[in-house]
């Protein structure tokens, strides 16, 4: 009869060990499951901020608008404006489109002038001249402090997508990039 006892132990204890080693399974399988299928409210929320953030906004404007000898206050507000078109933020106000034709315009601006912040502009508008614009939401971050900003302050970059939505629905196709 002990041997009886024994063999019903032992079928139990297999049985266990095989039952908790399928529910372990079960367990990282679920959660993996959980991480690459979105539920329907991240969906939603992913949707929401797209249109958030390529919404058409106030204040858009095609040229500079500076004067021959532009005081160094208005260039921060075009750069800002200009950075809009690349970066996400709660909330945009202005917008000019950051093409070549103004970022060199831009940047010739500053070259020649005597502006206390000259190397740090110049620093940026160099940046965005050579298409590199991976800092453009620490370069809005920096116009914005400058202007004392409250809200919209820039907390990532738009993907490609993004932007080219945010300028169809500011600027017009004519502005995409080639």
């Amino acid at each position: 009869m002990k041997a009886w006892i024994w063999i019903i132990v032992f079928v139990i204890l297999i049985g266990g060990s095989i039952g908790l080693m399928f529910s372990v399974f079960n367990m990282f399988d679920s959660k993996d499951a959980h991480k690459a299928v979105p539920s329907s409210k991240q969906e939603a929320n992913r949707v929401d901020e797209f249109t958030e953030q390529t919404k058409k906004i106030g204040g858009v404007t095609y040229d500079l608008d500076l004067s021959q000898s532009p005081e160094e206050r208005d260039v921060i507000t075009v750069m800002h404006h200009m950075s809009h078109q690349k970066v996400k933020a709660d909330q945009k106000w202005g917008a000019k489109p950051m093409i070549p034709e103004t970022i060199n315009e831009i940047y010739d601006i500053i070259s020649k002038s005597d502006f206390t912040r000259k190397e740090d502009l110049l620093a940026i508008a160099e940046r965005w001249k050579n298409g590199d614009f991976s800092r453009a939401d620490a370069d809005h971050n920096y116009f914005w402090s400058l202007q004392n900003g409250t809200i919209g302050e820039a907390y990532g970059l738009m993907n490609e997508a993004e932007e080219r939505k945010f300028i169809i629905n500011n600027f017009g196709e004519e502005f995409l990039p080639d």
